[in-house]
């Protein structure tokens, strides 16, 4: 077989071959630590661990055939769903193999690769039915791969938002799918739709309202109302097909979302006085899109330096196109928009696809040519990259530090549904960095072509020359794997661990879990879940405040701590005293003893104290649930102030239901007010408590296991301070059987 016609047969072989040489040469210094270390800057530390997390959990989560959109591994003992969170579930599934069989460390790492790989072939593939041309496309599937924004990525380790490949591949498919009318088409690109939704919610929005802008040029653009309709039912086969493969997480997520929502105190989409409003700091900034890259390893400190000033605690922000790219896709709007001539999948060679680099196929009668060559013309995709630019701009214009204060379109989206998910605007530039693919590659087939044939060659090395300055990736610092041996003699154990001292949004534990492989309190997520366990439950509530409490309103028993935690399953506490210091440290020590009477470390060093908690017996507990402001005193007096709704906690350990007598002393604030309780659902009556003291009496028959006392009373904000309240409560006494419970006043 001729050099030729095997080309002919793998037209996708050698750009394929290409990019995955470009991805080993900017990763080379991973490629010697697969398996036990990441790439990255500072956030990759914590947000590229915590994606190994999910790769792990993928990986468990199938092999026992498991849902991996809800986890007990974190967030001990309920779990967490995962729906709403950064899971990527494709990254894992699409890795699994890597998984097992060399750890999720060489799983985070091969699904890198093969993101800028893939990155690199989908947007190469859009880019030559748009130009036509092999060696232009080439280049513009390398603009999209390592552009500045997909090289930010990688360098905070956030896998989700690294596997941009799949919306190459979507735009590619929708194109096809809109000009050539093919059902299959349409399919397809309903499912990379779904691929993007199982990826990134981020992305999903964005390319929701990316399909939008596309329908709508491409139904203005067409000549007669069967054009229209046939570019329709292609749509609604995408949509429909996307959303059928994307129902199993939607639905769920959907429901999160108008949970959150309902449950959340209302407040403004944004504040423009606020000079840390979340979504206004997350927009770019005019001058972001025209600066060099952030990442470059000779100015991008200065660059870096400068934006700091614009989008404060936003690390690696780099929104930068590149101004090579821009030229090309400059020259591609002036000089290509009378261009159009008919693309196929197997486009006609071009001068300098014979005679710069290689001889393109012939078409194939197979494949038809587009019924539109609206796709051929750059104009589309730089309405569709102008749009991107704008809505990334977010809901204000913000020029250098001056919030000018003219609306902008993405102030409409924030009512859209789903768009709670998505509030970042910046990170629609990542549809305009797509665009430059095709936008690019028909700037640089024009140029090529219009150049004498001596000069092409030039012209080529000139061009990637320029992009390789421009695109010159960073040096790569690698963080490790390796975490302290105690945990690996953990793994095989039961029951739960607690990590201390807590930290909510730090990585640390979940890069412990996957050693010792056991239940963690706490866990780290990108939307971290409402979790009133770790203050309220006795002896964990110390250990994660790292400091002793008293309390007069229900006392505790010395060892309610160790009674709680064993009825929990929370069999292991680690102490990391190298994160601790000074009065923290003395404060980790008192909750210690507290909290753990009478236990020893099972293992201790410079670094760490271990300890395994005893089995201790069962007996009844009450304690305060969620909803109450801490506890106040005056001398003697003690009080505590419950907003909306507060509850008490009853543990009944036993088989059978268990009498329990409760009294209540209660004063409301500033008017009377009616009290509703319930014993978890089930109605108990009201209770109106007024401005002096009013006793409630209460003898209830609480089931084995868990059960919540509810008590909901209209709430208003005190005259000075921020709390919203309802009654106070001024005396608690709980009486459980003699032979099982005690007196708490």
């Amino acid at each position: 077989m001729t050099r030729h016609a095997y080309r002919k047969q793998h037209p996708i072989l050698a750009p394929a071959l290409g990019y995955l040489a470009l991805t080993l040469i900017v990763f080379a210094p991973i490629l010697p630590h697969l398996t036990s270390a990441i790439p990255g800057g500072p956030v990759a530390n914590s947000d590229g661990w915590q994606n190994v997390w999910n790769l792990w959990w993928v990986h468990k989560a199938v092999a026992a055939l498991q849902n991996p959109f809800y986890t007990t591994y974190l967030y001990h003992p309920h779990g967490t769903p995962l729906y709403l969170q950064t899971l990527n579930a494709s990254n894992g599934l699409l890795v699994l193999p890597v998984t097992a069989l060399l750890g999720p460390v060489a799983g985070y790492n091969v699904a890198l690769l093969l993101a800028f790989t893939l990155c690199g072939i989908g947007a190469y593939l859009l880019a030559l039915r748009v130009s036509g041309s092999r060696v232009a496309a080439f280049v513009g599937g390398a603009i999209f791969a390592f552009s500045p924004f997909h090289l930010t990525k990688a360098w905070d380790g956030q896998l989700e938002q690294i596997a941009i490949q799949w919306v190459a591949f979507y735009a590619l498919f929708l194109l096809r799918a809109a000009e050539d009318f093919r059902r299959r088409d349409a399919f397809v690109a309903g499912l990379f739709l779904a691929l993007i939704g199982y990826t990134s919610w981020y992305y999903f929005f964005f390319f929701a309202i990316y399909t939008a802008i596309f329908a709508l040029i491409w139904l203005a653009a067409a000549r007669s109302w069967l054009a229209r309709r046939r570019i329709t039912a292609q749509f609604v086969i995408t949509a429909l097909s996307g959303a059928l493969a994307l129902a199993p997480i939607l639905l769920p997520a959907l429901v999160a979302v108008r949970a959150g929502r309902s449950a959340a105190t209302p407040e403004p989409p944004y504040d423009p006085n606020n000079p840390l409003d979340l979504i206004l700091i997350h927009s770019a900034n005019l001058y972001d899109i025209f600066l060099p890259s952030g990442l470059h390893p000779l100015w991008g400190g200065a660059v870096e330096a400068l934006v700091r000033e614009w989008h404060p605690y936003i690390a690696a922000w780099n929104v930068s196109l590149g101004y090579t790219a821009l030229a090309l896709a400059l020259a591609g709007l002036v000089l290509a928009r009378g261009d159009r001539r008919p693309a196929t999948d197997n486009p006609q060679p071009t001068t300098d696809d014979r005679r710069s680099m290689t001889s393109a196929a012939a078409p194939s009668s197979s494949v038809p040519r587009p019924c539109s060559s609206l796709g051929r013309s750059p104009w589309p995709w730089a309405l569709i990259a102008l749009a991107a630019l704008v809505l990334s701009l977010g809901p204000l214009l913000h020029v250098g530090s001056l919030r000018t204060g003219v609306p902008l379109p993405y102030a409409l989206l924030l009512s859209l549904p789903g768009a709670d998910i998505a509030r970042r605007p910046s990170h629609f530039v990542v549809i305009a960095v797509l665009m430059l693919a095709p936008l690019t590659a028909l700037g640089l087939r024009v140029l090529l072509e219009r150049l004498p044939t001596t000069r092409r060659t030039l012209a080529l090395v000139t061009v990637a020359a320029l992009l390789l300055i421009e695109y010159f990736p960073p040096a790569w610092p690698l963080h490790l794997a390796a975490q302290h041996p105690y945990y690996a003699r953990l793994r095989g154990d039961s029951g739960a661990l607690i990590d201390l001292p807590a930290r909510p949004e730090s990585a640390e534990p979940l890069r412990a879990q996957i050693v010792h492989e056991l239940p963690v309190v706490g866990g780290y997520v990108s939307r971290l879940p409402y979790y009133p366990f770790v203050w309220t439950v006795p002896g964990v509530r110390q250990l994660w405040a790292g400091q002793p409490d008293e309390r007069a309103l229900l006392p505790e028993r010395p060892d309610d701590g160790l009674v709680a935690m064993s009825y929990y399953g929370v069999r292991h506490v680690v102490v990391h005293w190298d994160a601790l210091g000074g009065r923290a440290r003395r404060q980790m020590e008192a909750a210690l003893t507290q909290a753990l009477p009478g236990v020893a470390p099972v293992y201790a060093d410079e670094r760490l104290s271990a300890y395994r908690l005893p089995e201790t017996a069962s007996r009844p507990l009450t304690f305060f649930g969620d909803g109450w402001f801490p506890e106040e005193r005056d001398g003697e007096r003690r009080w505590r102030w419950m907003t909306a709704e507060g509850s008490v906690v009853f543990i009944n350990p036993s088989d059978l239901p268990q009498a329990v007598e409760l009294r209540l002393a209660a004063q409301s604030f500033h008017e009377p007010r009616e009290v509703t309780l319930l014993l978890g659902s089930a109605p108990l009556g009201t209770w109106g408590v007024g401005a002096d003291v009013s006793r409630r009496v209460m003898r209830l028959l609480v089931p084995p296991g868990e059960h919540r006392l509810v008590l909901r009373a209209p709430a208003e904000r005190e005259p000075v301070g921020e709390r919203v309240i309802s009654i106070v409560l001024v005396d608690v006494a709980v009486r459980w059987p003699p032979d099982q419970g005690r007196v708490a006043r």
